[in-house]
Protein backbone atom coordinates (compact mmCIF):
# COMPACT_ATOMS: atom_id res chain seq x y z
CA UNK A 1 0.00 0.00 0.00
CA UNK A 2 1.10 3.89 -0.98
CA UNK A 3 0.20 6.30 1.65
CA UNK A 4 1.24 9.98 1.43
CA UNK A 5 1.24 12.52 4.66
CA UNK A 6 0.42 15.95 4.48
CA UNK A 7 1.45 18.10 7.47
CA UNK A 8 2.65 21.85 8.34
CA UNK A 9 6.10 22.60 9.56
CA UNK A 10 5.49 22.53 13.37
CA UNK A 11 6.29 19.98 15.91
CA UNK A 12 2.88 19.87 16.69
CA UNK A 13 1.64 18.45 13.22
CA UNK A 14 4.87 16.59 12.18
CA UNK A 15 5.42 14.61 15.39
CA UNK A 16 1.88 12.99 15.14
CA UNK A 17 2.37 12.49 11.09
CA UNK A 18 5.45 10.56 11.90
CA UNK A 19 3.64 8.43 15.02
CA UNK A 20 0.72 6.94 12.61
CA UNK A 21 3.45 6.68 9.70
CA UNK A 22 5.43 4.15 11.83
CA UNK A 23 2.24 2.70 13.17
CA UNK A 24 1.42 1.81 9.12
CA UNK A 25 4.94 -0.04 8.69
CA UNK A 26 4.41 -2.11 11.78
CA UNK A 27 1.47 -3.00 10.75
CA UNK A 28 2.92 -3.62 6.80
CA UNK A 29 6.21 -3.40 5.96
CA UNK A 30 5.79 -3.07 2.54
CA UNK A 31 3.87 -0.01 3.07
CA UNK A 32 5.70 3.04 1.02
CA UNK A 33 4.85 6.40 2.97
CA UNK A 34 5.33 9.71 1.33
CA UNK A 35 5.42 12.86 3.08
CA UNK A 36 4.23 16.40 1.40
CA UNK A 37 4.34 19.91 3.21
CA UNK A 38 6.22 22.57 3.80
CA UNK A 39 9.59 24.36 5.09
CA UNK A 40 9.82 24.30 8.82
CA UNK A 41 10.78 21.49 10.80
CA UNK A 42 9.26 19.02 8.82
CA UNK A 43 11.70 19.29 6.55
CA UNK A 44 14.45 18.69 8.83
CA UNK A 45 12.81 16.14 11.00
CA UNK A 46 10.83 13.73 8.45
CA UNK A 47 14.03 13.20 6.21
CA UNK A 48 16.38 12.73 9.99
CA UNK A 49 13.14 10.01 10.65
CA UNK A 50 14.11 7.82 7.24
CA UNK A 51 10.80 9.13 5.25
CA UNK A 52 10.71 10.45 2.00
CA UNK A 53 10.04 14.43 1.45
CA UNK A 54 8.77 16.37 -1.06
CA UNK A 55 8.43 20.44 -0.53
CA UNK A 56 5.57 22.36 -1.97
CA UNK A 57 4.68 26.24 -2.32
CA UNK A 58 2.44 27.28 0.97
CA UNK A 59 0.90 29.97 2.81
CA UNK A 60 -1.16 30.23 5.94
CA UNK A 61 -4.86 30.90 5.08
CA UNK A 62 -5.80 33.91 6.66
CA UNK A 63 -9.39 33.74 8.48
CA UNK A 64 -10.52 37.33 7.74
CA UNK A 65 -10.32 39.67 4.83
CA UNK A 66 -7.09 41.37 4.17
CA UNK A 67 -4.29 42.33 1.49
CA UNK A 68 -2.61 38.86 2.17
CA UNK A 69 -5.30 36.60 0.77
CA UNK A 70 -5.05 36.88 -2.70
CA UNK A 71 -1.03 36.04 -2.31
CA UNK A 72 -2.15 32.70 -0.27
CA UNK A 73 -4.77 32.15 -2.77
CA UNK A 74 -2.14 32.38 -5.53
CA UNK A 75 0.38 30.28 -2.98
CA UNK A 76 -2.32 27.39 -2.62
CA UNK A 77 -2.91 27.22 -6.03
CA UNK A 78 0.54 26.82 -6.88
CA UNK A 79 1.16 24.09 -4.27
CA UNK A 80 -2.08 22.26 -5.47
CA UNK A 81 -0.44 21.79 -8.57
CA UNK A 82 2.84 21.03 -7.20
CA UNK A 83 1.08 18.12 -4.74
CA UNK A 84 -1.24 17.19 -7.77
CA UNK A 85 2.15 16.43 -9.95
CA UNK A 86 3.49 14.45 -6.31
CA UNK A 87 0.92 12.30 -6.33
CA UNK A 88 0.44 11.85 -10.00
CA UNK A 89 3.96 9.99 -9.47
CA UNK A 90 3.45 8.53 -6.38
CA UNK A 91 0.07 6.98 -6.74
CA UNK A 92 -1.51 6.25 -3.40
CA UNK A 93 -3.95 4.71 -2.07
CA UNK A 94 -4.97 7.15 0.56
CA UNK A 95 -3.95 10.29 1.87
CA UNK A 96 -3.88 11.62 4.79
CA UNK A 97 -3.86 15.02 5.90
CA UNK A 98 -1.99 15.91 9.52
CA UNK A 99 -3.23 19.68 9.75
CA UNK A 100 -1.41 22.66 9.11
CA UNK A 101 -1.65 25.13 6.29
CA UNK A 102 0.73 23.19 4.17
CA UNK A 103 -1.43 20.23 4.17
CA UNK A 104 -4.48 21.88 2.63
CA UNK A 105 -3.00 22.03 -1.46
CA UNK A 106 -2.19 18.40 -0.78
CA UNK A 107 -5.99 17.95 0.49
CA UNK A 108 -7.11 19.96 -2.23
CA UNK A 109 -4.94 17.84 -4.78
CA UNK A 110 -5.82 14.67 -3.55
CA UNK A 111 -9.84 15.86 -4.08
CA UNK A 112 -9.45 16.82 -7.26
CA UNK A 113 -7.71 13.60 -8.31
CA UNK A 114 -10.22 11.29 -6.19
CA UNK A 115 -8.44 9.86 -3.94
CA UNK A 116 -9.41 8.62 -0.42
CA UNK A 117 -8.61 11.57 2.24
CA UNK A 118 -8.39 10.70 5.90
CA UNK A 119 -7.83 13.67 8.11
CA UNK A 120 -5.92 13.55 11.37
CA UNK A 121 -7.22 16.51 13.81
CA UNK A 122 -4.97 17.43 17.23
CA UNK A 123 -7.11 19.93 18.26
CA UNK A 124 -10.71 20.28 20.15
CA UNK A 125 -11.10 23.47 17.90
CA UNK A 126 -10.68 21.99 14.38
CA UNK A 127 -8.09 24.00 12.36
CA UNK A 128 -9.45 26.31 9.11
CA UNK A 129 -7.34 23.50 6.76
CA UNK A 130 -9.74 21.09 7.98
CA UNK A 131 -12.85 22.86 8.28
CA UNK A 132 -12.35 23.32 4.53
CA UNK A 133 -10.95 20.15 3.53
CA UNK A 134 -13.76 18.11 5.46
CA UNK A 135 -16.33 17.76 2.74
CA UNK A 136 -13.81 15.22 0.69
CA UNK A 137 -12.68 13.50 4.07
CA UNK A 138 -14.02 9.57 4.06
CA UNK A 139 -13.09 10.03 7.95
CA UNK A 140 -12.06 11.85 10.17
CA UNK A 141 -9.59 11.22 13.51
CA UNK A 142 -10.70 13.59 16.45
CA UNK A 143 -8.49 13.82 20.10
CA UNK A 144 -12.23 13.85 21.90
CA UNK A 145 -15.92 13.18 21.36
CA UNK A 146 -15.88 17.32 22.08
CA UNK A 147 -14.42 18.39 18.59
CA UNK A 148 -16.64 15.32 16.39
CA UNK A 149 -19.93 17.93 16.30
CA UNK A 150 -17.43 19.79 13.12
CA UNK A 151 -17.11 17.02 11.24
CA UNK A 152 -20.87 15.60 9.73
CA UNK A 153 -20.68 12.57 11.51
CA UNK A 154 -17.60 11.20 10.09
CA UNK A 155 -15.64 11.84 12.89
CA UNK A 156 -14.15 8.30 15.36
CA UNK A 157 -12.14 9.51 17.94
CA UNK A 158 -8.53 8.29 18.13
CA UNK A 159 -7.03 10.90 20.71
CA UNK A 160 -3.72 12.55 19.17
CA UNK A 161 -1.18 9.97 17.41
CA UNK A 162 2.33 9.49 19.62
CA UNK A 163 4.78 7.73 18.66
CA UNK A 164 5.04 4.98 21.88
CA UNK A 165 8.99 4.37 21.96
CA UNK A 166 10.00 8.28 21.21
CA UNK A 167 7.37 9.32 24.44
CA UNK A 168 7.07 5.86 26.41
CA UNK A 169 10.86 4.07 26.15
CA UNK A 170 12.75 6.34 28.87
CA UNK A 171 14.00 5.25 31.91
CA UNK A 172 14.36 7.32 35.24
CA UNK A 173 17.71 6.43 35.78
CA UNK A 174 19.11 6.82 32.48
CA UNK A 175 17.72 10.06 32.20
CA UNK A 176 19.01 11.16 35.44
CA UNK A 177 22.68 10.23 34.39
CA UNK A 178 22.01 11.70 31.39
CA UNK A 179 20.73 15.41 32.27
CA UNK A 180 22.68 15.34 35.75
CA UNK A 181 19.91 15.23 38.28
CA UNK A 182 19.68 14.36 41.57
CA UNK A 183 17.66 11.37 42.28
CA UNK A 184 16.29 12.49 45.13
CA UNK A 185 14.31 15.69 44.32
CA UNK A 186 11.71 16.64 42.87
CA UNK A 187 12.10 17.84 39.26
CA UNK A 188 10.00 19.91 37.14
CA UNK A 189 10.19 19.77 33.71
CA UNK A 190 9.61 22.90 31.22
CA UNK A 191 8.25 22.13 27.74
CA UNK A 192 7.72 26.09 25.78
CA UNK A 193 7.02 23.61 22.33
CA UNK A 194 10.22 23.07 19.91
CA UNK A 195 11.03 26.71 19.33
CA UNK A 196 10.58 27.52 23.21
CA UNK A 197 7.96 30.28 24.36
CA UNK A 198 9.53 32.95 25.54
CA UNK A 199 7.09 34.02 28.38
CA UNK A 200 7.58 30.30 30.11
CA UNK A 201 11.38 30.63 29.82
CA UNK A 202 11.71 33.90 31.97
CA UNK A 203 8.73 33.01 34.70
CA UNK A 204 10.71 29.71 35.31
CA UNK A 205 14.06 31.45 35.61
CA UNK A 206 12.42 34.05 37.89
CA UNK A 207 10.24 31.49 39.83
CA UNK A 208 13.53 29.05 40.71
CA UNK A 209 14.98 30.96 43.51
CA UNK A 210 11.84 32.12 44.51
CA UNK A 211 11.02 28.38 45.35
CA UNK A 212 10.12 27.79 49.32
CA UNK A 213 12.93 24.49 49.01
CA UNK A 214 14.87 24.95 46.39
CA UNK A 215 16.91 22.39 48.20
CA UNK A 216 14.57 19.88 47.20
CA UNK A 217 13.35 20.98 43.31
CA UNK A 218 15.04 20.70 39.87
CA UNK A 219 13.87 21.81 36.65
CA UNK A 220 14.78 20.32 33.10
CA UNK A 221 14.04 22.91 30.83
CA UNK A 222 13.82 23.14 26.80
CA UNK A 223 14.05 26.27 25.98
CA UNK A 224 14.02 26.24 22.35
CA UNK A 225 17.38 26.82 20.56
CA UNK A 226 16.73 30.86 19.95
CA UNK A 227 16.36 31.11 23.88
CA UNK A 228 19.16 28.57 25.58
CA UNK A 229 22.03 31.13 25.59
CA UNK A 230 20.34 33.76 27.96
CA UNK A 231 18.38 30.87 30.06
CA UNK A 232 21.33 28.74 30.72
CA UNK A 233 23.09 32.26 31.69
CA UNK A 234 20.78 33.03 34.26
CA UNK A 235 20.24 29.25 35.64
CA UNK A 236 24.01 29.45 36.29
CA UNK A 237 24.25 32.48 38.11
CA UNK A 238 21.00 30.95 40.32
CA UNK A 239 23.16 28.30 42.48
CA UNK A 240 19.91 26.86 43.53
CA UNK A 241 18.02 24.87 42.56
CA UNK A 242 19.67 22.22 40.14
CA UNK A 243 18.88 24.03 36.50
CA UNK A 244 19.53 21.91 33.53
CA UNK A 245 18.63 24.31 30.06
CA UNK A 246 18.72 22.45 26.68
CA UNK A 247 18.02 24.10 23.16
CA UNK A 248 16.21 20.95 22.24
CA UNK A 249 15.77 17.78 24.01
CA UNK A 250 16.57 15.02 21.76
CA UNK A 251 15.46 11.85 23.27
CA UNK A 252 12.52 13.37 25.27
CA UNK A 253 11.09 9.86 26.61
CA UNK A 254 14.36 9.57 29.33
CA UNK A 255 12.97 13.58 29.93
CA UNK A 256 9.58 12.90 30.56
CA UNK A 257 10.69 9.44 32.93
CA UNK A 258 12.67 11.88 35.10
CA UNK A 259 9.75 14.17 35.36
CA UNK A 260 7.11 14.57 38.38
CA UNK A 261 5.94 17.67 37.13
CA UNK A 262 5.56 19.60 33.50
CA UNK A 263 4.83 23.06 32.95
CA UNK A 264 3.71 23.61 29.24
CA UNK A 265 2.15 24.73 26.65
CA UNK A 266 -1.51 23.76 25.17
CA UNK A 267 -0.09 21.83 22.20
CA UNK A 268 -2.36 18.94 21.01
CA UNK A 269 1.40 17.05 20.69
CA UNK A 270 2.62 17.94 23.83
CA UNK A 271 -0.35 17.29 25.75
CA UNK A 272 -0.95 13.93 24.45
CA UNK A 273 2.48 12.89 25.18
CA UNK A 274 2.00 14.31 28.89
CA UNK A 275 -1.03 12.59 29.49
CA UNK A 276 0.37 9.08 27.96
CA UNK A 277 3.09 9.26 30.78
CA UNK A 278 0.32 9.96 33.31
CA UNK A 279 2.33 13.04 34.39
CA UNK A 280 0.31 16.14 36.35
CA UNK A 281 1.02 19.29 34.74
CA UNK A 282 0.96 23.56 34.94
CA UNK A 283 -0.65 24.70 31.54
CA UNK A 284 0.20 27.89 29.78
CA UNK A 285 -1.97 28.22 27.11
CA UNK A 286 0.11 30.13 24.17
CA UNK A 287 -2.30 33.43 23.98
CA UNK A 288 -1.73 34.39 20.16
CA UNK A 289 -2.45 30.71 19.06
CA UNK A 290 -5.11 30.48 16.25
CA UNK A 291 -8.77 30.98 17.20
CA UNK A 292 -7.85 30.43 20.58
CA UNK A 293 -7.26 26.44 20.17
CA UNK A 294 -4.82 25.99 23.03
CA UNK A 295 -7.04 27.57 25.73
CA UNK A 296 -9.93 25.06 24.52
CA UNK A 297 -7.30 22.04 24.79
CA UNK A 298 -6.06 23.50 28.18
CA UNK A 299 -9.14 24.06 29.84
CA UNK A 300 -10.59 20.18 28.83
CA UNK A 301 -7.16 18.85 30.45
CA UNK A 302 -7.68 21.36 33.87
CA UNK A 303 -11.67 20.56 34.05
CA UNK A 304 -10.61 17.19 33.84
CA UNK A 305 -8.40 17.30 37.48
CA UNK A 306 -5.28 16.93 35.48
CA UNK A 307 -3.92 20.34 35.33
CA UNK A 308 -3.41 23.98 36.74
CA UNK A 309 -4.56 26.50 33.94
CA UNK A 310 -2.34 29.47 34.28
CA UNK A 311 -2.95 32.12 31.45
CA UNK A 312 -0.13 33.44 30.04
CA UNK A 313 -1.07 37.12 30.95
CA UNK A 314 -1.42 36.01 34.60
CA UNK A 315 1.94 34.34 34.11
CA UNK A 316 4.86 35.57 36.74
CA UNK A 317 8.11 33.91 38.48
CA UNK A 318 5.94 34.98 41.49
CA UNK A 319 2.97 32.96 40.79
CA UNK A 320 4.57 30.43 38.88
CA UNK A 321 6.38 29.71 42.28
CA UNK A 322 3.56 29.63 44.37
CA UNK A 323 2.10 26.79 42.33
CA UNK A 324 5.24 25.17 42.28
CA UNK A 325 5.74 25.09 46.19
CA UNK A 326 1.55 24.47 46.76
CA UNK A 327 1.87 21.34 44.41
CA UNK A 328 5.45 20.03 45.75
CA UNK A 329 3.49 20.18 49.23
CA UNK A 330 0.67 18.30 48.40
CA UNK A 331 1.69 14.79 46.67
CA UNK A 332 -2.07 13.60 47.18
CA UNK A 333 -2.94 16.20 44.98
CA UNK A 334 -0.07 15.21 42.60
CA UNK A 335 -1.33 11.60 42.76
CA UNK A 336 -4.92 12.53 41.72
CA UNK A 337 -3.68 14.55 38.79
CA UNK A 338 -1.36 12.23 37.58
CA UNK A 339 -4.39 9.43 37.66
CA UNK A 340 -6.52 12.17 35.80
CA UNK A 341 -4.12 12.64 33.17
CA UNK A 342 -3.73 8.68 32.82
CA UNK A 343 -7.26 8.61 32.32
CA UNK A 344 -7.06 11.30 29.33
CA UNK A 345 -3.80 9.63 27.47
CA UNK A 346 -4.42 7.47 24.58
CA UNK A 347 -1.13 5.73 23.62
CA UNK A 348 -2.61 3.90 20.82
CA UNK A 349 -4.01 6.57 19.19
CA UNK A 350 -1.47 6.21 16.00
CA UNK A 351 -2.55 2.68 15.47
CA UNK A 352 -5.99 3.41 15.82
CA UNK A 353 -5.29 6.55 12.82
CA UNK A 354 -3.13 3.93 10.69
CA UNK A 355 -6.68 1.44 10.87
CA UNK A 356 -8.35 4.64 9.41
CA UNK A 357 -6.52 5.22 7.03
CA UNK A 358 -5.93 1.17 5.97
CA UNK A 359 -10.02 1.43 5.83
CA UNK A 360 -10.69 4.29 3.81
CA UNK A 361 -8.07 2.65 1.60
CA UNK A 362 -9.65 -0.19 1.27
CA UNK A 363 -13.31 0.99 0.68
CA UNK A 364 -11.59 2.85 -2.45
CA UNK A 365 -9.94 -0.73 -4.07
CA UNK A 366 -13.68 -2.45 -3.34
Amino acid sequence: MRVTIACGGTGGHVYPALAVAAALRARDASTDVLFIGAGGLASRLIPQAGWPFRRVAARPLSRRLSWRMPWAAAVTVAGTLQSTAHLRAFRPGVVLSAGGYAAAPVGAAAALLRIPLVLQEQNLHPGVTHRLLRRWARAVSVPHASAARVFDGKAVVTGVPIDPARVLGGARERGQRRFGLDPSRMTVLVLGGSQGARSINEAMVDAAPRLADPDRVQVLHQTGAAHEGWVSARAAGLGRPVYVAVGYIEDVADAYACADLVVCRAGASTLAEVTARGLPCIIVPYPHAAEGHQEVNARLHADSGAAVLLPDRELSGARLAGLLDRLRADPAALRAMAAASRRLGRPDAAAQVAALVISAAGKERT
